[in-house]
């Protein structure tokens, strides 16, 4: 009975200073979730595009609350000589005709050939290395993020950030245009987060740190921390369909359509479709403030550019509105045509609107065709059966798709082993890439090549990443030309299921894992039946009954009940989504600070097959010595289906759950419901018994997920 006694003394500390505690869901988020909740179905819409839409509505507009970086003097200065010189372009017809470089063509970046690639990627890295790119990448943060997204000021804001880019490049080499990434041409594979365009041969991988291609090894973000990227874990590619929305419709020819969505539908609109995108390459290119310091950004936007662009052409050709004039009025005072750009103080959103642009400065050559040989790119097919061009694997073009890429760390007399070389920790992959089962004495004549050497303690910690340079923060980049030379092996990006998570610890700017504390997490998911199902038929008096999963609760008396009333009731899925009929499933959880800058991601490993499963995961937070802070937890899995959070019942025993909003305060107030560091996180929950089983600590966890396929949005019942 002592335990008793002190459980109970525990929920009441619990019930008055609790270490971490919920806080209501604040008003912006409030707004944004009913105004999308009203927009939008949940069979028409992915829940995680509209949380995450509002996720990053709140932070851009109360950025002035957090850490932020500020433009120094010389890079506004830089800045203010662009828009000199652009507007210099723009103002005197007779330019073209004068100047010594001709008006830039952008082309779609897999028909550059290798010599114009190089061209491109040694500019960005000569403005990268004089500091140019950095100033540039740091306009798309504060202020901008408001007027220059979720209204007009989108299309107009960004065709001028564009051109700034676009103008830096051609000052350092005049030959140079910013070429534009389709991801159509990637959605249409088998499996996009395979294409080539994301591998050494092009702009390198998307599993984690870049380490190989053009920009491997760079200082992306203001606190030195390596670009880094995660695609294909949510959201999608541009569609065919969605384009064909844009480019061809002629019911969709006026601004407001696409603006703000046809039958007032959030998925219609440009910039809805275009943020599934920034979701899907994740990483840096997944938040706002740090999107612009993947390269990729400007080439994808380039494409969102071209989009719009033909759409004009669209308007033109139909008769239906003037482009120039065809500006939406809504009910934002950043959205109004007459404000001026932020960080582009001479032009107005309404400017941004001009022909001038691509009749002066640049122009589109049409994205590749099968009719036109797929633009003669070695990284494009000719699909007969759909008659579209399709990106090619990494294997495709030449080489293999295993990375082998992540050096292992030295932590004194620990080793790190990077896990996609470690047999032990692979996940099993879609039907269509079933790894061979290896023999079990095979795999155990590994286990000592790969073994950790835990006998004694580490010599230190300080610094650990210092002989891979990932503590400086200036690093001169040097990218040599591959197009004379031989064809080195091609190395792509990791399956999505196989792929370890990467996290670079930055809060408030300053990249250090001791500046955060963890908290577990509860992960609970409910089988969808109207999802896939899995090759495990029953067998009853020696006969298959086939098309009947074991493990369906559909199949049980004592289940259905309780599932039948989610049955064929399909919630919506991000298109890119396809069914891995493994039984593996990840669910991940993320923490983004709203008092703090910081941003923590995770995965949970989960069974699809059981009717019920549950796991702990744990997330870290700003670090409680640091100071109070306030977070918002969210969890979801790859489809786009968002969980529910549910906290703790204070003083409940055993342990109750209602829902919640997930924003959390923590504080270093008793008890403490977190840990220093992860290891101290999981000892919270596990009991380790010398030469015992582990058992799990009675101390209950503060917040759950539930993961289940309701038809209705998760954050519902926060909204009254």
């Amino acid at each position: 009975m002592r335990w008793a006694s002190y459980y109970a003394i525990f929920l009441v500390v619990l019930e008055t200073h609790a270490a971490v505690w919920e806080c209501k869901l604040p008003g912006l988020f409030k707004e944004c979730y009913d105004f999308y909740s009203r927009m939008a179905r949940v069979q028409d819409t992915p829940a995680y595009s509209i949380q995450s839409r509002c996720i990053n509505s709140y932070l851009w507009k109360t950025s002035f609350v957090r850490y932020h970086v500020s433009l120094s003097t010389s890079d506004i200065n830089y800045i203010r000589s662009l828009q000199r010189e652009m507007e210099s372009k723009r103002r005197y017809k007779r330019y073209k005709r004068q100047a010594a470089t001709p008006v830039a063509v952008r082309r779609e970046f897999r028909t550059l050939s290798d010599a114009e690639r190089e061209a491109f990627f040694n500019a960005v890295n000569a403005m990268k290395n004089d500091g140019r790119y950095d100033a540039l990448a740091n306009m798309h943060t504060g202020i901008a993020l408001q007027s220059g997204h979720e209204g007009p000021g989108f299309l107009a804001w960004h065709r001028e950030y564009l051109t700034a880019f676009e103008t830096a490049l051609r000052r350092v080499d005049p030959s140079v245009s910013l070429p534009y990434w389709d991801s159509s041409k990637d959605f249409v594979m088998d499996d996009p987060a395979l294409t080539s365009f994301f591998s050494s041969a092009l702009v390198g991988n998307g599993d984690g740190i870049v380490v190989n291609g053009p920009f491997a090894g760079w200082p992306a973000r203001p606190d030195g921390q390596r670009l880094s990227r995660d695609i294909g874990v949510i959201g999608s590619l541009f569609t065919p369909e969605g384009l064909d929305l844009f480019l061809n419709d002629p019911t969709v020819n006026l601004t407001r359509q696409i603006v703000l969505g046809t039958n007032e539908m959030l998925a219609n609109t440009l910039e809805g479709q275009h943020n599934n995108v920034h979701n899907w390459v994740g990483g840096d290119m997944s938040r706002l403030n740090t999107a612009a310091h993947d390269p990729v950004f400007f080439m994808y936007h380039a494409h969102v550019d071209y989009v719009w662009e033909r759409f004009r052409e669209k308007q033109i050709a139909l008769g239906s509105a003037n482009p120039e004039a065809d500006y939406p009025i809504i009910n934002s005072p950043l959205h109004q045509p007459d404000r001026a750009m932020d960080g582009f103080p001479n032009v107005t959103n309404l400017e941004g609107f001009s022909n001038r642009y691509t009749s002066e400065l640049y122009t589109y050559a049409n994205s590749p065709e099968c009719a036109d040989g797929c633009g003669g790119s070695r990284f494009l097919r000719c699909s007969t059966t759909i008659n579209r061009c399709v990106a090619l694997t990494a294997a495709e073009v030449g080489g293999t798709a295993d990375t082998n890429q992540n050096p292992v760390v030295d932590m004194g007399d620990f080793q790190f082993f990077n896990t996609f070389n470690d047999p032990r920790t692979r996940f099993a992959r879609s039907t269509e890439h079933t790894r061979h089962k290896r023999d079990n004495a095979y795999i155990q004549t590994l286990l000592p090549k790969y073994a950790l050497n835990l006998s004694h303690k580490p010599t230190s910690l300080a610094n650990p990443f210092t002989k891979y340079g990932f503590n400086n923060h200036k690093t001169t980049i040097t990218h040599k030309p591959k197009y004379a030379s031989k064809t080195a092996v091609i190395h792509g990006t990791t399956p999505v299921l196989e792929r370890g998570r990467q996290n670079l610890f930055s809060l408030d700017g300053v990249c250090d894992v001791s500046r955060w504390a963890y908290i577990p997490v509860k992960i609970i998911n409910e089988r969808d039946v109207s999802g896939p199902s899995f090759n495990s038929p029953i067998i009853v008096r020696d006969q298959f009954i086939p098309g009947v999963d074991i493990y369906n609760p559909l199949v049980y008396t004592a289940l259905r009940p309780l599932f039948y009333q989610t049955r064929g009731q399909v919630v919506a899925k991000f298109p890119t989504c396809k069914n891995v009929n493994s039984g593996v499933k990840k669910v991940y959880i993320r923490s983004d600070g709203l008092t703090y800058d910081g941003h923590f991601k995770e995965h949970a490993v989960m069974d699809e097959r059981q009717p019920i499963s549950e796991t702990t995961a744990y997330v870290a937070v700003k670090h409680p010595k640091l100071g109070p802070g306030k977070a918002i937890l969210t969890a979801y899995d790859s489809s786009g289906r968002v969980c529910e959070p549910k906290c703790l019942i204070p003083g409940s025993y055993p342990p109750s759950y209602r829902t919640c909003s997930g924003v959390i305060n923590i504080s270093n107030l008793p008890p403490k419901m977190y840990g220093d560091d992860y290891g101290q996180a999981v000892r919270s929950q596990w009991n380790f018994v010398p030469g015992g089983c582990p058992s799990q600590q009675r101390s209950p966890i503060y917040l759950v997920f539930y993961c289940s396929p309701s038809v209705q949005w998760p954050w519902k019942k926060c909204l009254t």
